[in-house]
This record gives C-alpha cells, sequence and structure tokens, in this order.
C-alpha cells in the first residue's frame, strides 16, 4: 500500500524545510499529530528516533532512515511483519516548492494490516499535506 500527497506553496523550500524538521512541534500545524517526542539527541538525521502519537492509532516509534536537510527526509516504524514507511520530499520549481509527503508498507503482516486502515492513512496523510500548505502559505504572508 502506498499514499502520495503532493503540494505546492509559494514559500521558501528552507522555510517548508524548517517545519517539517522540527518533528517535534508537527502538532502546531496538523490535527495528524498529538505528540513526536525525541527518543535520541541531536535533532533530525539519519538514526534519530521518536516515539509518535496520532488520533485513533497506538504509538509507533519511527527511526530516520535517510535525511538531506533542505531536500528529504523519510522514517520508518519496523513493525512484526514488515514497516511503515514515510518520506517527506521537498523540490523547487518554477518559483515555488512542491512538496511530496508518502506512507507505504512493506512486508505482509504489515500491507495487510494497512489494506484495513487504508482509508484512514489517506486522510492522514492528506490532512497532514492541506496542513503543511497552509502553514507555509500563511508563513509568506506574515
Amino acid at each position: 500500500m502506498e499514499t502520495v500527497e503532493r503540494i505546492v506553496t509559494s514559500a521558501p523550500a528552507k522555510t517548508v524545510w524548517l517545519l517539517l524538521a522540527d518533528v517535534e512541534h508537527w502538532m502546531d500545524w496538523t490535527p495528524t499529530i498529538l505528540e513526536v517526542k525525541p527518543l535520541t539527541d541531536g535533532g533530525l538525521r539519519v538514526g534519530a528516533r521518536y516515539r509518535v502519537t496520532q488520533p485513533g492509532l497506538q504509538p509507533g516509534v519511527y527511526e530516520v532512515t535517510d535525511c538531506t536537510p533542505n531536500v528529504a527526509f523519510t522514517w520508518v516504524q519496523k513493525l512484526l511483519g514488515g514497516e511503515l514507511v514515510a518520506a517527506h520530499r521537498i523540490e523547487t520549481r518554477d518559483g515555488a516548492t512542491q512538496v511530496e509527503l508518502s506512507f507505504s508498507s512493506k512486508g505482509l503482516l504489515t500491507n495487510i494490516a494497512t489494506t484495513l486502515l487504508s482509508k484512514k492513512i489517506r486522510d492522514l496523510v492528506a490532512t497532514e499535506a492541506r496542513s503543511l500548505k497552509n502553514r507555509c502559505d500563511a508563513m509568506v504572508k506574515s
């Protein structure tokens, strides 16, 4: 299962990155996150681990597996029977910033579970993308 949402904002890529990289404060701009608690020191970087609490879901521990500042980061939650992968990518295009948020699952058991939760997952990713766009656009206007 994979869900992808894209948004375009006039906010500079650096502004978008500052919002995305500050994962501990996502609950300030999106209702899809109740809490992000760091389990390691050093901020967003490969190997950093976070406990993520979302509405209607069990808290999960995500580990950053890829991080290129101002461009992208991916974090993964390992589960029995697979893993959940959330990727965040930023690209500058024609004076605007495009952001791609994706969520996918790997492994037989995880694929079955995410198929059962596919509507909720799609809704969460879509809401996160809209919320990010609204926050970025508001920052440009102020």
